[in-house]
C-alpha cells in the first residue's frame, strides 16, 4: 500500500468517525444531517480511492475511480448545504442555488460511467491506472469550484458580521475549508497531464480535525459527550474482542476445537466469567476515560449533581447562597457567579429592586440589575437560560419587531459589558423571583450543551430551596410560632364573628322596623289611586288618569319591595309562618299573568300561558307566598324583555308539579346563575337594562319555594339570549318541614 493509498484510508475513517459522532449527537437537527451526508461523501471517495491505488487490474481500476467520482461528485453540493444551514440562511437566492447545485450533480452523475465524464485509465509518472478526464468532467471541476466559493463566501460574510462563539466556530470551518479543498484539489493536475502529484491529498484530514477541534473547544455541533460514550464502547468493544479470539485459542488448544464436548462442559463456566469481567471492564473502562481523558468534565458533573441532591438540606438562605455560588465556581472554573433574588417585600414593584447576593462586586453590574427592568421580563416569559451569544442571533430574526430587536441588541451589549456569559433563572410556580448570572469560564471555553443542561437543572432545584428558605425566613423575621399565628387569627375571627352577628342584628331590627313604618302610608297611597282611577271621586281628564296610573304602579312596586324586605327579616330571624290551604297552582298563576298584562302591553311584550295538558291536583300550599314568588319571576321577565314574548307553562312530571316561565330577555352569563338566588344580587346584563332593581325577589321566591320542599332554578346560554325559571312543587303533603318553619293550617 502506497502513500497515497494510506493517506485516503486515513480520510476515509477520520470522515467515518467524525460522521459518526455528530449523528449521534443529534441525528434530527437539520445542520448535523446535511454534516453526515458530507462526511458520508468524503467516506465513499477516500474508500474507493485506496480500492484504486492497491488494485493491478485495468479494468477494475477503470471501475474504482468512476465509484470515487460519484463520492467527489456529491462532496461540494452537500458542503454547501451544510454551510447554508449551518449559517441558519434561507433566502431565496440560495435556495435555488443549492436546488440548482443539486440538479447538476444528478446530471454529472448520471454520466459518471461514461467516457464524456472519465475517459480513461493510463499509466501517468509512476501511477499504473491514473485516469484522464472527459469532455463533462471539466464542467463538473468548474461547478465544483463555484459551490466551494459560494460556501467560503458566505462564511466570510458571516465572520465579518458575527461576534463572540459563532465567530470562532466560523473561523475555524473556513481555515478547514481551505486546507482541505485546497489539498484534495492536487488529485486534479495529473487529469490534465498537469505534472503535480496528489501531495496535499493527506491534508484532507487536517480539515476534519479543524471541524473536530471547533466542535470541542466552540459548541460546533456540540459533540463532547458523545466522544466519552464513542471512547467506552470502543474500549469494551476490544475487550470482547480479545477476549473471544483467546477463548478459541485455548478452546483448539486444549480441547482440540470449540464444538466437543468437554468444551461445552467448560463454557457452562466459562460464559458467567465473561458476563463478570465484561461488567468490570465497562467500570474500568469508564473511570478511565472519566479519570484521564475527560477528567474536566465528569468532575464538575459530579459536583453539581452532588450539589442538586445537597440544595434542601439547606434552610439559612444566606449559607445556600454562597453555597450555590462557591460550588459552580470551583466547578466550572469561571470567574465570577452571582445570584439575584427579588424582594418579597416588594413584589408589586416587579424586577426593579433586587437583592443582591454575589461574590463579584462589580458596580457596573449592580447597576445594571437594578435598573433593567427588560431583562427580568424577558427571562420571567422565556423561563429558559439564556447564552447571551444567542440574544444577538435572535436580534437578527425577521420575525421580531424593531423594537424587540433594538431591546435585544441593547441588552446584548449590556450583558457584554458585565462580561456575563450565562444567566439562568430561578423559577417556581412560572414566577420568576430572581437569576443565577455566570461570567466566562476562565480556560475561555464556552458553555457546552452539556454545561446548559445540567446548570438548568440545578437552577430549577435550587429555584425551590431558595423559595423555602425565603418562606423559613419570613418567619423568623416577624418573630411568630405557627401557633401564635393560629391563636392570633383564631381571636380575630371570634371578634370579627360578634361584630358580623350585632350589624346583622342591627340591619334585621332596621328593616323590620322601617318596612312596617313605610307599608301604611304605601298602602294607603295604592288604595286612594286605585279609588281615583275607578272614578269614585268623579271623572278625571286623561292626563291625570295616566299620572294616577303611573303613582299607583310605583305604590305596587314599592309595597313589593316592602314586602320582600319583610319577608327577608322575618326569614333570617326563622319567624316565616306558612297558612297551608289546598290550593290550586293553576289559578295562583293565572291572577300573577292577570296582574302583569298591562305592564307587558305597555312595553310591547304579550305574556303566553300554555296550559297544562291535564287537570292538575291540588295541593297544600301558602296562596300569598307561591303567589309573591311566582311575581317576582314574571315581573323580572317583563323588566329585563325588551322585546319578544314571555311564556308560562304548567305540566305534571311524576309527582311534582312543574312551572316554567321563560323569557327572551337579556339573558344571564353562565358564571352569574350559580349567584342570581342570593340576596341583594343581580346579573351583569339585568343591572345595564334596569338601574332600579333590588336583587331581592329571586332571593325571596327561592326561599318561599323550598319552605313547599320545592326547588327553583334558571338556565340561560348568555346575553341576549333569554332565561328559563324552573320551579318543581311537590303534590304531596309539604307538612315534614314544619321542624324548621311556624305553620297555621286551614
Amino acid at each position: 500500500m502506497n502513500f497515497y493509498a494510506i493517506s485516503a484510508l486515513i480520510n476515509a475513517l477520520t470522515s467515518l468517525f467524525l460522521g459518526s459522532l455528530v449523528f449521534i449527537k443529534n441525528k434530527k437537527n437539520t445542520t448535523n444531517s446535511a454534516f453526515v451526508l458530507l462526511s458520508l461523501a468524503v467516506f465513499a471517495w477516500s474508500l474507493f480511492y485506496v480500492f484504486w491505488q492497491t488494485t493491478t487490474d485495468y479494468k477494475t481500476a477503470l471501475l474504482y475511480t468512476r465509484l470515487l467520482s460519484i463520492g467527489s461528485s456529491f462532496i461540494p453540493i452537500f458542503y454547501l448545504h451544510w454551510v447554508l444551514s449551518f449559517l441558519e440562511i434561507k433566502n431565496k437566492k440560495s435556495f435555488l442555488i443549492l436546488f440548482f447545485g443539486y440538479i447538476l450533480t444528478l446530471f454529472f452523475l448520471t454520466f459518471s460511467f461514461s467516457s464524456f465524464f472519465i475517459k480513461d485509465v493510463e499509466k501517468t509518472m509512476f501511477f499504473q491506472f491514473w485516469p484522464k478526464a472527459g469532455p463533462l468532467y471539466t464542467a463538473y471541476i468548474l461547478s465544483y469550484v463555484f459551490w466551494v466559493g459560494y460556501g467560503l463566501k458566505k462564511l466570510y460574510e458571516n465572520y465579518i458580521t458575527n461576534t463572540g462563539i459563532k465567530r470562532h466556530q466560523i473561523r475555524f470551518v473556513i481555515i478547514g475549508t481551505i486546507i482541505g479543498f485546497l489539498g484534495g484539489a492536487t488529485n486534479f493536475f495529473l487529469w490534465y497531464d498537469i505534472p503535480i502529484l496528489p501531495f496535499g491529498n493527506i491534508v484532507v484530514s487536517l480539515y476534519v480535525f479543524m471541524l473536530f477541534y471547533a466542535m470541542v473547544k466552540y459548541r460546533l455541533m456540540d459533540i463532547r459527550i458523545v466522544a466519552r460514550k464513542i471512547f467506552v464502547y470502543f474500549g469494551i468493544s476490544i475487550f470482547a474482542y480479545v477476549f473471544f479470539y483467546f477463548l478459541i485459542w485455548l478452546y483448539n488448544y486444549f480441547f482440540g476445537g470449540l464444538f466437543t464436548t468437554k468444551a461445552y462442559l467448560v463454557g457452562i463456566i466459562v460464559a458467567p466469567l465473561f458476563v463478570f469481567c465484561f461488567y468490570k471492564m465497562e467500570s474500568a473502562v469508564k473511570n478511565f476515560a472519566n479519570k484521564y481523558l475527560f477528567v474536566s468534565l465528569y468532575n464538575y458533573q459530579e459536583t453539581i449533581n452532588q450539589l442538586i441532591n445537597e440544595l434542601n438540606n439547606y434552610i439559612d438562605l444566606d449559607k445556600l447562597i454562597n453555597l450555590i455560588i462557591k460550588t459552580i465556581k470551583k466547578a466550572i472554573s469561571i470567574e465570577f457567579a452571582s445570584v439575584y433574588l427579588a424582594h418579597t417585600e416588594e413584589q408589586k414593584i416587579k424586577y426593579k429592586k433586587f437583592k443582591i447576593k454575589n461574590l463579584n462586586n462589580k458596580s457596573n453590574e449592580e447597576k445594571f440589575i437594578l435598573m433593567n427592568n427588560f431583562f427580568f421580563k424577558y427571562l420571567s416569559k422565556n423561563q429558559k437560560p439564556l447564552i447571551i451569544e444567542e440574544l444577538f442571533y435572535f436580534s437578527q430574526e425577521e420575525t421580531i419587531t424593531k423594537k424587540e430587536k433594538n431591546n435585544l441588541i441593547k441588552l446584548y451589549n449590556q450583558l457584554e459589558n458585565i462580561h456575563a456569559s450565562l444567566c439562568l433563572p430561578l423559577i417556581t410556580n412560572k414566577r420568576l423571583i430572581g437569576t443565577i448570572i455566570l461570567g466566562p469560564k476562565i480556560s475561555g471555553e464556552p458553555y457546552t450543551d452539556q454545561d446548559v443542561n445540567l446548570l438548568n437543572l440545578l437552577s430549577k432545584q435550587a429555584s425551590i430551596a431558595i423559595e423555602n428558605a425565603q418562606q423559613y425566613e419570613e418567619i423568623e423575621k416577624f418573630g411568630e410560632t405557627l401557633q401564635e399565628k393560629i391563636d392570633k387569627q383564631t381571636k380575630d375571627i371570634i371578634a370579627q364573628k360578634e361584630i358580623v352577628e350585632n350589624i346583622s342584628r342591627l340591619k334585621s331590627e332596621f328593616i323590620s322596623i322601617a318596612s312596617h313604618q313605610l307599608r301604611t302610608p304605601m298602602s294607603a297611597i295604592r288604595g286612594y289611586t286605585s279609588m281615583l282611577e275607578d272614578g269614585d271621586y268623579g271623572d278625571l281628564p286623561t292626563p291625570a288618569k295616566t299620572a294616577i296610573r303611573y303613582i299607583h304602579e310605583s305604590s305596587v312596586g314599592m309595597i313589593k319591595l316592602i314586602n320582600s324586605l319583610l319577608s327577608i327579616s322575618r326569614l333570617e330571624k326563622g319567624q316565616i309562618e306558612l297558612n297551608l290551604e289546598n290550593i290550586s297552582i293553576e289559578e295562583i298563576i293565572k291572577d300573577c299573568i292577570k296582574d302583569f298584562e298591562f305592564l307587558a302591553k305597555e312595553k310591547g311584550l304579550t305574556i303566553i300561558y300554555n296550559k297544562p295538558k291535564i287537570n292538575l291536583p291540588t295541593i297544600k300550599g301558602d296562596t300569598e307566598k307561591l303567589k309573591q314568588s311566582f311575581s317576582n319571576i314574571i315581573n323580572n321577565a317583563v323588566l329585563y324583555t325588551p322585546e319578544g314574548k314571555i311564556e308560562v307553562s304548567l305540566n305534571k312530571e311524576n309527582n311534582d308539579i312543574i312551572i316554567q316561565i321563560k323569557d327572551t330577555g337579556v339573558g344571564i352569563d353562565p358564571e352569574e346563575q350559580e349567584k342570581m338566588f342570593k340576596s341583594f344580587s343581580r346579573g351583569k346584563s339585568g343591572t345595564e337594562l334596569y338601574t332600579q332593581g333590588t336583587g331581592l325577589g329571586l332571593y325571596v321566591a327561592k326561599n318561599f319555594v323550598e319552605m313547599h320542599n320545592g326547588s327553583i332554578s334558571v338556565f340561560s346560554e348568555g346575553k341576549n339570549k333569554g332565561s328559563l325559571f324552573t320551579i318543581k312543587l311537590p303534590i304531596q303533603s309539604i307538612l315534614d318541614s314544619r321542624h324548621k318553619f311556624n305553620f297555621t293550617e286551614k
